[in-house]
């Protein structure tokens, strides 16, 4: 039977990207919060609120600075913060910040902040939310800072951000639904920029360029429903019990079937907040026996039974 369920296994129908089932369950929700031109001298400081940020050079360029870190952003560069960590940016190190809010406020009430003399930049600064609530390890792997340079203005990447500037300028507003899907967009082709042309990673992203690794992935997000043993996995993969929670561990930082149980969660979660359907179906789609099995363990992950969850949600609606 072992044997059997393995080698099936071993014969995926079709290519499965764990990268984007990862996106898709977290689902990353992008905005503008800032969108000006500057004069010289001009700062603002950013406080930390634990999700990414990033900084576009739409003309001049400009210094982010974090921790002990001072970075030059060039034009057409981009800088992403994945941790959202607190930060600055800047025209000069030395040039006096305000509090990005006060900037912000200032442009909402028509009257911008730096606009004294001389026009020497122009920066978008974008943010993405995410269900707090999930666990992964994606955003722990990342650097705590991400600085994107060289990028041609025929690069889809720098595209996604033309559109994006050009629909503001229409618009007269940071906010609107294209702009907000664009800078989804645009967070997600930063983040596989990244792992494209980085041979270095860590975590789990360092797991997804491990073929064996990617592989008991692969078969972990594709089949979240199958009832998944060491012996099975390691079966598939070709790896001993022992060597495959090693490498699992070393990259991802849990044990695999940590993982498994941390991941069915993160989808009962959003399949409680964002479908119609039973926890029987729910525990059918995840791999639990029953409803009954998967109401004590998300109330054990995340305080409340699912029903008591979804009440929560219609009280917010």
């Amino acid at each position: 039977m072992l044997k059997n369920v393995a080698h099936q296994l071993k014969c995926p129908t079709s290519e499965f990207n764990v990268l984007d089932d990862v996106i898709d369950t977290l689902r990353f929700r992008g905005s503008i919060f800032f969108h000006s031109s500057l004069a010289a001298p001009w700062g603002m400081s950013l406080s930390s609120i634990e999700m990414p940020r990033f900084h576009i050079a739409l003309e001049g360029d400009f210094y982010v600075g974090a921790g002990s870190s001072n970075i030059n952003v060039n034009p057409m560069d981009i800088v992403m913060i994945p941790g959202g960590d607190m930060h600055w940016i800047a025209d000069e190190i030395e040039s006096e910040r305000v509090p990005c809010e006060q900037a912000g406020d200032a442009c909402a009430l028509g009257m911008p902040l730096f606009q004294q003399g001389e026009i020497t930049n122009k920066i978008m600064c974008g943010i993405v939310e995410y269900d707090e609530a999930i666990e992964h390890p994606i955003l722990s792997a990342l650097p705590s800072i991400i600085q994107l340079s060289n990028i041609q203005s025929n690069d889809n990447i720098w595209m996604t951000v033309k559109l994006i500037d050009a629909e503001i300028i229409r618009t007269n507003n940071k906010k609107n639904s294209i702009i907000d899907r664009l800078t989804e967009v645009l967070f997600i082709q930063l983040l596989n920029s990244f792992i494209e042309k980085n041979e270095h990673l860590t975590g789990f992203l360092s797991a997804l360029k491990e073929p064996r690794l990617n592989k008991i992935l692969q078969l972990i997000h594709q089949h979240p429903e199958r009832q998944w043993t060491l012996d099975i996995i390691s079966d598939v993969v070709g790896m001993s019990r022992a060597t495959l929670q090693r490498k699992f561990k070393a990259a991802i930082g849990v044990s695999p079937m940590v993982y498994i149980s941390r991941w069915r969660m993160a989808k009962a979660y959003q399949l409680l907040k964002h479908s119609n359907l039973s926890l029987e179906g729910i525990a059918d789609v995840i791999g639990f026996s029953d409803a009954r099995t998967l109401s004590h363990a998300f109330k054990d992950h995340y305080g409340d039974t699912p029903s008591q969850f979804r009440k929560k949600l219609e009280k917010l609606i």
